[in-house]
């Protein structure tokens, strides 16, 4: 038989009641103490008192306002990495630095891209899958725009392995995969410069001799298949600190660092520039081309004490602050052509069309995100012994998919 609680005195029932509402008062106060600590140094700009929210709604939509994502800070994230290199096949093996035992990888994973003024949340592959189902998406440029697709294949894993269509065992090559789920395909079009290109020398070395770059010509590579893609992302400059002649107009303009002392010199920022007005402009122009357009900015290489022929190697291990560090004068030449173009674009499209992922600051801060020498093992040879432009996967590269999944839901 149940006890008949009536029958107990009423000072009794009303001091338990009073000791009972005074412990919980102590645990809310207590895990609110706490949970501010934590989280205190991670959103400097969120509001902490009551006046400032008036709703859920309302404090979201300041956030956004106020929010720009390219500037920020790298905070502690003891929750990463996302994968590793057991749980994603899709690792370019010169950028698994787990394979080959990066110094200090465990503090160099352990750190998270926290903008100014607004709280981004973790990565979501399943929102990612969802966004981009029965779509296409393409990367164009460089071996830095594979490492971004390898990056966002391997934070999809999660969810979903794709399948390779029509399999290469190529590096410097166009590749496409499939995910079958979600009706999803993501291809990657490997263009160094953005525009029509060809050696100089056609028995020559792809990385040391001359290239002829053709600045107001789009690479056909790219061009003449990417109409029908729902998303591009751009990017692409570092070849232009390369050997190059350049041509405009049928006629060569000029060249940078290619060996004829009687050439005219052109900067590599203007080609930079040419390049993506060119490209940004064919895709204005494409017939039949609806998709939205990323273009993504440079992210800076970080050789230290010689350059990457000669010595010159990335031994950081953490982030430094922002107000510590700045681009070099080339990459913020590089970063300075690459807006303005893309504003230049923005104004004569549709709202919405053309969208800046800018990483450019962000990735200063991160010299110690490179394989620099491992990337292969010791006793290899390789076309990159040490690599200071690629980034380690997993690594600081993955807030790019982030980043990327923001502006495609909110832009």
């Amino acid at each position: 038989m149940k006890p008949n609680n009536s029958s107990q005195p009423q000072g009794v029932r009303r001091a338990a009641s009073t000791t009972g509402l005074i412990v919980i008062l102590l645990l809310v106060a207590f895990t609110a103490s706490n949970y501010s600590s934590l989280n205190t140094d991670r959103f400097t700009d969120v509001p902490t008192s009551a006046s400032h929210v008036t709703s859920t709604a309302t404090s979201s939509s300041l956030a956004r306002s106020k929010c720009d994502v390219a500037k920020g800070e790298w905070v502690p994230d003891p929750a990463a990495p996302y994968y590793t290199n057991a749980t994603c096949p899709l690792i370019d093996s010169r950028q698994d630095c787990m394979k080959y035992g990066k110094p200090g990888l465990e503090s160099i994973l352990r750190w998270r891209w926290q903008p100014h003024g607004c709280d981004r949340p973790r990565f979501d592959p399943a929102a990612f899958l969802r966004l981009v189902r029965h779509k296409s998406m393409a990367f164009i440029g460089d071996s830095v725009a594979r490492n971004h697709m390898q990056s966002l294949m391997c934070l999809l894993s999660k969810v979903e392995h794709p399948q390779e269509i029509q399999p290469k065992d190529c590096i410097h090559c166009t590749r496409r995969y499939y995910y079958r789920e979600h009706n999803f395909t993501v291809t990657v079009f490997w263009t160094p410069f953005l525009v029509r290109w060809n050696l100089t020398n056609d028995g020559g070395q792809q990385f040391m001799d001359p290239h002829n770059v053709y600045l107001d010509e789009a690479d056909p590579e790219w061009a003449r298949d990417v109409a029908g893609y729902d998303y591009v992302v751009l990017n692409g400059a570092k070849w232009f600190t390369r050997p190059v002649v350049l041509h405009e107009r049928g006629r060569v303009v000029g060249c940078s660092d290619c060996g004829d002392p009687n050439a005219t010199y052109v900067p590599p920022h203007y080609a930079v520039r040419a390049s993506f007005r060119t490209a940004l402009r064919a895709l204005r122009g494409l017939p039949g081309f609806r998709g939205r357009v990323v273009v993504r900015t440079v992210a800076p290489p970080h050789y230290e004490n010689g350059k990457w022929y000669d010595g010159g190697n990335c031994l950081r291990t953490r982030p430094l602050r922002s107000n510590v560090t700045s681009l070099p004068q080339t990459e913020a030449a590089f970063h300075a052509a690459q807006v303005e173009e893309f504003r230049a674009a923005a104004r004569g499209s549709e709202a919405g069309q053309f969208m800046l992922l800018d990483v450019s600051e962000m990735m200063q801060m991160r010299g110690d995100g490179h394989p620099g020498q491992y990337g292969h093992w010791p006793h290899e040879k390789v076309g990159f012994g040490i690599d200071c432009v690629h980034w380690c996967l997993p690594g600081p590269i993955d807030a790019w998919s982030e980043l990327l999944l923001h502006l495609l839901t909110n832009g």
